[in-house]
């Protein structure tokens, strides 16, 4: 039996391909093929989203405005300050070689109708250098105010060695050429009542003022004042800029000035003992102008 089912097996397989060899093809009934034309305008494919993340996307690095250029010099923006030597320099401009001034330096964009020079730093960085080299505000320029706001007519008490952190120098540099020039401000400043410069002597750093939250400086772009202004930094506070015959006759001293738009470095020092002892010349007559 189980040789037969083998032999039958066998046959089926032989013989199939014989009968289907034998019997005409059937039709194909498979329709003819229709030739793609592809649309006149594709639409774009469709992206497949990928997975998405819970976690909200990183904001933008700001721009430090830190950095440490070497062991005793940093920079806080544009204000570069040294540790060692206390002393601060930033860039600047001359504004104005004539003219009435009431402001050595402002911003850019603040009152330079009447500022010697103009700058684009920002006055909260320069606090901030003055703050870090442990510069103290003194307010002795600015009449006590009442409860309500108003001057009531009295000045605050400050003690000599509060005075004395408050006091600083002044200087620009520039270069004509290969020429390098180093003048103080005060000698670039004249009073036109009495034909005399500006007498050597320090700057009061009075700090500005903070309000609503807001540096009072930065609003207004007053950074140092020779009419005495509780907003910009830092003030004049010479005899000559009492109320007085001389008080408001400070002008732009030509001669001493290079042209309007000169790029200059302007620098803040502490007041020396070297310096607190001169600083009470007599006045000189200011240059002739030719």
């Amino acid at each position: 039996m189980f040789h037969l089912s083998r032999c039958l097996a066998l046959c089926l397989v032989l013989w199939c391909p014989v009968v289907a060899a034998d019997q005409p093809p059937l039709p194909d009934t498979t329709p003819p093929a229709r030739p793609v034309i592809p649309p006149a305008n594709p639409e774009p494919p469709i992206p497949t989203p990928g997975p998405t993340s819970t976690e909200p996307a990183a904001p933008p690095k700001a721009a430090p405005i830190f950095f440490q250029l070497d062991a005793d010099r940093f920079k806080i923006g544009d204000v570069e300050l040294n540790k060692q030597t206390r002393a601060i320099r930033f860039p600047a401009a001359i504004n104005m070689r004539e003219g009435l001034l009431e402001f050595v330096i402002v911003h850019e964009k603040g009152k330079v109708h009447e500022s010697l020079l103009r700058t684009a730093i920002n006055a909260t960085h320069l606090n901030l250098a003055l703050k870090v080299l442990r510069y103290q505000s003194s307010p002795e320029l600015f009449m006590l105010r009442d409860e309500e706001g108003f001057p009531n007519g009295l000045m605050p008490a400050v003690d000599a060695r509060t005075k004395a952190a408050a006091r600083v120098e002044m200087r620009m540099r520039w270069k004509d050429g290969e020429t390098e020039h180093s003048v103080s401000v005060n000698e670039c400043i004249n009073n036109n009542r009495n034909s005399t410069v500006m007498p050597a002597g320090p700057w009061v750093y009075g700090g500005s003022a903070v309000n609503n939250g807001r540096y009072v400086a930065e609003l207004t772009g007053d950074i140092v004042a020779i009419l005495t202004n509780q907003a910009a930094i830092f003030n004049y506070p010479g005899d000559y800029n009492q109320d007085g015959t001389d008080y408001g006759n400070w002008y732009a001293l030509t001669k001493m000035l290079p042209e309007v738009g000169t790029a200059v470095i302007f620098e803040i020092r502490p007041w020396s003992s070297a310096a607190a002892a001169v600083s009470k010349p007599t006045p000189k007559l200011a240059p002739k102008t030719e």
